[in-house]
């Protein structure tokens, strides 16, 4: 391979040199490359970029293609029916060879925010990738063949553990462990609704037993293909936040974020969208958003960045995780129409991006669970009322003595 690539360099040499030569004329192309090896940034940076080129801001020609393994090849498919890529990688060797010299910007692209939407252009477009009249036949089959009847809704349980990348061990504080999700699942399954266990890998099997709770995962049907199928087309997805959900993003599913860490990147303009964190504690006490914020934590993504700050992050409850689900299901099912949350998002931290610089919100469409919202307001005011109950004492003011 590395022989036949040797051979190719020349040829990619003189592609570059006609692609700068085109651009002082006025025909300016770029080259793109997908990152392929993982299926967030495949799906997400691409969905971007194609609501990013629809608002008008990638005129030009652009040429795309894949760098390293390619991680779903039913995914990789769809995209090339949305962007014109080349199958020979040969696009790889002008890439590096264009940024061997100066001026290389001019002929190069990505999506502007990575793949996130802080100037919510995904909700002004139609989905960007679509399955062909062939594999939605195969998908209702292969649903059907997984025991869920044509016509019956399902949700996706996508839960990041440390098999996912166990090559990265600063990720772990995004793990969580799938057991506790058993109540969710069994809520929803009572609920009517079908609950697939996703994941190509996992730490363990998923053993709750009901007949419409599925782990997909470890139940040895799972392929690319009804990887994709599955997230595209459920009721909605309970995610922890992690690679396979941006197809259901991709695909304008709602979403129910659990878990969540760090949380300052939680997906506001998602619409349709409910979210709740991993409790930060420190010194013994939960954190306020302002606290996360201030020390920096709402943005760390390494673990020991915690750990450095003395700040224990700590799952959340199987409660609080079906809490979450069953309001998505009544939302999606129309049973409620929520109140809204001004005050909270009022006072949310409007951060940019601590490695690129760009916005990591725009405008809000995202809620957080009631039951959580309530409870973290509820602390907060208990932590109100004892610092000024302390602040009386200190003053004087009271003279009998409180344990605060």
């Amino acid at each position: 391979m590395k022989f036949l690539r040797a051979l190719l360099v020349p040829f990619a040499a003189i592609g570059v040199l006609i692609v700068r030569l085109l651009g002082k004329v006025g025909v300016n192309i770029r080259f793109g490359g997908f990152v392929s090896n993982r299926i967030g940034h495949l799906c997400g940076n691409t969905n971007v970029y194609l609501s990013e080129r629809a608002a008008g801001l990638h005129p030009n020609y652009h040429l795309w293609t894949h760098y390293g393994p390619i991680c779903n090849k039913q995914f990789a498919k769809m995209i090339g029916r949305a962007l014109p890529i080349d199958p020979t990688r040969v696009t790889v060797l002008m890439v590096l060879i264009n940024k061997m010299f100066k001026g290389w910007e001019r002929h190069d692209t990505c999506s502007i925010t990575w793949d996130r939407d802080p100037y919510n252009l995904n909700e002004k477009c139609p989905p960007h990738f679509s399955f062909t009249d062939a594999e939605e036949a195969r998908g209702r089959h292969d649903t059907a063949s997984l025991g869920i009847p044509l016509g019956h809704k399902w949700v996706c349980l996508i839960v990041r553990d440390s098999a996912y990348l166990p090559g990265l061990p600063y990720h772990r504080y995004r793990d969580s462990d799938i057991d506790t999700y058993a109540d969710a699942a069994l809520l929803l399954a009572r609920l009517g609704y079908y609950v697939v266990r996703m994941g190509a890998k996992v730490e363990k099997p998923f053993t709750v037993k009901h007949p419409r709770i599925i782990d997909y995962a470890t139940g040895g049907k799972r392929t690319d293909f009804l990887d994709i199928y599955l997230a595209a087309k459920c009721a909605f997805c309970i995610t922890t936040s992690t690679g396979l959900d941006a197809i259901c993003e991709a695909f304008k599913r709602p979403m129910c974020f659990v878990n969540f860490a760090p949380i300052e990147y939680l997906r506001t303009y998602i619409p349709q969208s409910i979210a709740i964190w991993k409790h930060h504690e420190k010194d013994g006490k939960r954190m306020s958003v302002e606290e996360i914020h201030k020390s920096g934590a709402g943005q760390f993504h390494q673990a020991q960045e915690f750990e450095n700050a003395d700040i224990r992050l700590v799952d959340n409850t199987p409660q609080e995780i079906a809490d979450a689900a069953h309001e998505m299901a009544e939302i999606v099912g129309g049973i409620s129409v929520p109140a809204r949350q001004d005050e909270f998002w009022r006072d949310w931290p409007r951060s940019l991006d601590s490695t690129y610089g760009y916005p990591l919100h725009g405008e809000i469409r995202m809620r957080i669970g009631t039951k959580f919202l309530g409870a973290y307001n509820a602390e907060r005011k208990e932590d109100s009322s004892c610092d000024s109950s302390a602040r009386r004492i200190k003053a004087g003011a009271v003279q009998e003595h409180h344990t605060i």
